[in-house]
C-alpha cells in the first residue's frame, strides 16, 4: 500500500516465509511494547500476501480498538507514551490538517510516537506516518525460524477490520493486481464526487465526515449510483467492469474509465485489455 519505500533494503518475500516473518515481527513488537503484546495477535495479512508464490511486501491489518480504545493517559501508557507528549503532537498535527477529522489526527499522533519507539528499538521505520499506516522494514524468516538474509517491507493498516479486509482485498486467480480492483471502485466513486480511503471509508468530496465505513454500505452506495451490485461482484476487476458496463450510461462509463486509466498510468500499472482506448 505504501509503495516501495525501502527500495535499497526490502525485497520480495516467498509465501513459505510469510507466517514465520509475521510471527517474528509480532515477537519483536511485543518486546518493545510488552503491555500491548496481546494486541499484536490480531495483526492479519490483507491484500495479495500468501495468495501467490511471491509477494512484494506485507500489509498487516488490525482493528483500531486493538491499538487504543480511548486516548486517555492510562491507555497511552500501555505504549509507553506520555499523554502530554501525545497531546502536543496531536494539536500540531490537527492545526496543519486540511481534511482530517479529530480522530484521524489523534491516531496519526499516536502512530507517529509508536513508530519513533520502534525506530529507537532498532527497527527500520519509514519517515511518513498516516492516520492508519506505519511503514517498516524487517528481516525475513524461514519456516525453521532462522533469518534468510533478506528484509521485507511490512505496513500497518489500522482501522475497522471489516472495512480493511474489504478495501485491501486482492484476488489470487487473475493476472491483474489487487489495485486494479480497488482503484476501479475509486474511479466509480470519484466520478460521482465521492472520495474513497482504504482505512477511513467513503465521504463526499470536500466533506470532513467519512459517512461510510463498512462494506455493505459501500456496496449499497455503488448500487444507488449506478445500479444493483452484490458484494460478491466487488472482489474482482472483471466483475466490477462487467457490472458498470451493463448498468451505466455511455457517458458515465467513459468518465469512469478515463479516470481509472489516469489512476493506473500514475501508478505505472498495466492497463487491462478490455479498457484500452480503442475499446471505449
Amino acid at each position: 500500500m505504501g509503495g516501495n519505500i525501502f527500495k535499497d533494503r526490502a525485497t520480495s518475500i516467498e509465501a513459505q516465509n510469510i507466517q514465520p516473518t509475521i510471527q517474528a515481527y509480532r515477537e519483536f513488537l511485543s518486546s518493545v511494547f510488552p503491555q500491548k503484546a496481546e494486541a499484536f495477535r490480531f495483526f492479519e495479512p490483507v491484500g495479495s500476501a500468501g495468495k501467490k508464490p511471491v509477494s512484494g511486501d506485507l500489509d498487516l491489518a488490525i482493528d483500531s480498538s486493538h491499538i487504543v480504545e480511548s486516548f486517555t493517559s492510562d491507555e497511552l501508557a500501555k505504549w509507553g507514551i506520555d499523554w502530554d507528549t501525545w497531546d502536543t503532537l496531536y494539536t500540531q498535527i490537527h492545526k496543519r490538517a486540511r481534511t482530517a477529522t479529530y480522530e484521524m489526527s489523534k491516531m496519526r499522533a499516536l502512530l507517529t510516537l509508536i513508530s519513533e519507539k520502534m525506530s529507537a528499538a532498532g527497527m527500520d521505520v519509514g519517515p511518513r506516518v498516516t492516520a492508519g499506516n506505519i511503514f517498516s522494514c524487517f528481516p525475513q524468516y524461514s519456516p525453521d525460524g532462522t533469518t534468510t538474509g533478506d528484509s521485507v517491507q511490512i505496513d500497518w493498516m489500522v482501522g475497522d477490520i471489516e472495512w480493511l479486509r474489504w478495501s485491501y482485498y486482492s484476488c489470487s486467480d487473475t493476472g491483474l493486481k489487487g489495485l486494479h480492483r480497488t482503484q476501479f471502485i475509486v474511479a466509480c466513486l470519484s466520478a460521482k464526487d465521492y472520495t474513497f480511503n482504504h482505512f477511513s471509508g467513503i465521504k463526499e468530496k470536500g466533506a470532513s465526515e467519512w459517512f461510510i465505513d463498512d462494506p455493505e454500505s459501500a456496496v449499497a452506495l455503488l448500487s444507488e449510483l449506478y445500479g444493483g451490485i452484490d458484494i460478491s461482484q466487488t472482489y474482482r476487476f472483471e466483475d466490477l467492469h462487467s457490472w458498470l458496463f451493463k448498468n451505466s450510461y455511455p457517458a458515465e462509463y467513459r468518465d469512469v474509465i478515463m479516470r481509472y486509466r489516469a489512476i493506473l498510468d500514475l501508478a505505472k500499472a498495466e492497463i487491462p485489455e478490455i479498457i484500452k482506448i480503442d475499446a471505449i
